[in-house]
């Protein structure tokens, strides 16, 4: 394995490990975060069900806990206001009626009506008195008669069924009994309220006929007579005695559901027992009243009625009554706003995990580089250790063996100027290499120090080439020197000599193969982007520069040749065109058919 290959395989290892590794944290980055982005999505796509479902038990509670107010209203109520016209025994100590408070219809908005039924089937309404039409409630009269109607034809009989009506109050838990509360009322009061069609009559006529009616009909109370829509079955117990209060078991309310009609309604109903038989009390709350009831507190959720009849309700759970439970639908619009909100979630996950990803790969780019960098420069190190060596030990020998000649005295006696002249031209290649590193550790400190000024540039030309003239000529190569006189220019004096005297130095070297060995140094005044500058062109008759080669050309240890190729060092085009820009102008390269051409540009 060379060099080359054991670079390559260093580099590609660091690149592979470095890949592992970040490809490692970026899937292990994703999996996480990906499974917490579906985590949240999941919460927010079912907040809006989890949102209609707390809503829809929010409004049982609370349609619940209205029902309860509603019945506990109900509860409170005494029995014989279930009846068009009343007697209150805590008012009054005589012999009158009055509309009852139901009479004008119910109180509270859920309830559509209230009924009685009797022993017989038969079944009153508040607002309703056949006897008395005018105490009928005019304004929805014939509602009124179709609500009656329902009652006596759908439940009458079936709540008049004592046995029946007990079992059929609705499913309660076994250890849940009917609540009861006896109350007690003089027989008066008793009579009054069970004929009270008969004592409204009786307050319409005068003073005289009031007491003839009290001795005649009225008097013992037990001959009373009971109105047709209010009769009254005895019962086989003869009532108490005259003055003995006459006891009232009544029981609370309890919900049922029951078909009315074809629609389902929730019903309470509650038993009453008196001397003349068992009452059943009731009111129906229909389904669009409680539908309406929910409708007004539900905002944008929708929200429905379920009936389901044997259900029983619990109090933890959306249901209201027997089989009566609220359902609230989710709203599309929170639907849309949660899988938008979901998919922001996801997108601003992916984009933030892009945009890591891309830092983490330029990140990882620059490593690979820094460690291809550096495998670079070691390798330059490496290049410019070994070629300085070599183009030191070649002067260094040459110093050497031509100082052991004189000082030993060896060699022709006649030649002792040729032998210093050749040790003077050795230390001058010396001194170039030497001032070449120095130039370019200058340069890269940025400490490269320049002074141009106005000045005779054929005249250093021309000196330059005179003194480099023996040495190209020992190496078989010639200067082809063509510069006007007094050709002035802008430069640095030591600057110009060191990029020329590089430019022929590389001539000679690279043009070694060649059948003519002239190197050509021209020096003109010429045009370069409308401004007037001088142009010096060293070129020779050599193989030129590879195309692959030439932009890495004035690159820092870059040659244009193989390892096979002359020794060198890499810096002298580097550190010619750095003198060069320095000093305001260009140094490029200008390949022609034949040879190579390079052009330093200065300011006229």
């Amino acid at each position: 394995m060379n060099r080359l290959e054991r670079r390559v395989s260093r580099t590609l290892i660091a690149s592979l490990l470095c890949a592992a590794a970040l490809g490692a944290l970026l899937v292990g980055w994703f999996a996480s975060g990906w499974d917490d982005v579906r985590g949240r999505q999941k919460e927010l796509e079912a907040e809006p069900v989890l949102e209609a479902r707390r809503t829809g038990d929010q409004l049982a509670r609370d349609l619940r806990l209205e029902l309860s107010r509603v019945i506990g209203r109900e509860n409170a109520r005494d029995y014989f206001y279930y009846g068009n016209l009343y007697h209150d025994p805590r008012a009054v100590n005589t012999w009158s009626v009055t509309p009852s408070p139901l009479a004008s219809g119910p109180e509270d908005a859920l309830i559509r009506g209230h009924f009685q039924v009797y022993p017989n089937g038969n079944v009153t309404t508040p607002t309703i008195n056949d006897e008395v039409p005018e105490l009928s409630q005019r304004d929805n009269l014939e509602d009124n008669v179709a609500f009656r109607s329902t009652i006596r034809d759908s439940l009458a009989r079936r709540l008049a069924d004592v046995g029946t009506v007990v079992a059929e109050v609705g499913p309660k838990p076994k250890s849940k009994q009917r609540q009861s509360q006896v109350v007690k009322i003089d027989r008066s009061s008793y009579t009054q309220n069970a004929t009270a069609n008969a004592v409204f009559k009786q307050q319409q006529v005068s003073p005289p006929q009031q007491d003839q009616l009290k001795q005649t009909k009225l008097t013992p109370p037990q001959q009373a007579t009971v109105p047709t829509q209010a009769k009254v079955e005895p019962q086989q117990a003869r009532p108490p005695a005259v003055d003995a209060p006459i006891p009232i078991t009544i029981t609370s309310f309890e919900w049922r559901t029951e078909t009315l009609g074809k629609e389902p309604a929730l019903i309470a109903t509650r038993h009453v027992d008196t001397p003349d038989g068992r009452l059943v009390q009731g009111f129906v709350i229909e389904r669009a009243k409680l539908a309406s009831w929910l409708a007004t507190r539900a905002g944008e959720t929708p929200v429905a009625l379920r009936v389901e009849p044997g259900a029983v309700p619990d109090a933890e759970s959306s249901e209201i009554g027997p089989g009566w439970s609220v359902t609230a639908s989710v709203q599309p619009a929170a639907l849309e706003r949660a899988a938008s909100a979901a998919s922001a979630i996801a997108r601003s996950f992916v984009v933030k995990f892009a945009v890591v990803g891309l830092i983490s790969a330029l990140a990882f780019v620059l490593v690979v580089m820094l460690v291809a960098r550096a495998e670079q420069l070691a390798r330059e190190r490496s290049q410019f250790a070994a070629a300085a060596a070599h183009e030191l030990r070649t002067p260094l020998a040459g110093l050497q063996l031509y100082g052991d000649m004189m000082a030993d005295g060896l060699g022709d006696p006649g030649k002792l100027s040729d032998y210093a002249r050749r040790m003077s031209e050795e230390a001058s290649r010396l001194g170039r290499v030497v001032s070449n590193v120095l130039g370019f550790s200058q340069l890269e400190r940025g400490n490269l120090s320049i002074d141009a000024r106005a000045g005779d540039l054929g005249k250093v030309l021309c000196e330059l080439a005179e003194r480099m003239q023996p040495t190209l000529d020992r190496a078989g190569a010639v200067i082809d020197l063509d510069v006007p006189p007094e050709l002035r220019a802008t430069f640095d004096r030591d600057a110009v000599s060191r990029i020329v005297g590089n430019l022929i130095d590389n001539a000679e070297k690279y043009s070694r193969d060649a059948e003519d060995r002239t190197i050509s140094l021209r020096a003109a005044k010429a045009k370069h982007d409308g401004l007037e500058v001088v142009e010096v062109i060293v070129s020779d008759h050599g193989p030129g520069v590879p195309p692959a080669a030439r932009p890495k050309l004035f690159k820092p240890f870059a040659r244009g040749v193989d390892a096979d190729g002359p020794a060198g060092l890499g810096l002298g085009l580097a550190l010619s065109q750095s003198l060069a820009r320095a000093m305001g102008g260009e140094l490029e390269y200008r390949g022609g058919d034949v040879g190579a051409a390079f052009v330093l540009r200065l300011r006229a």
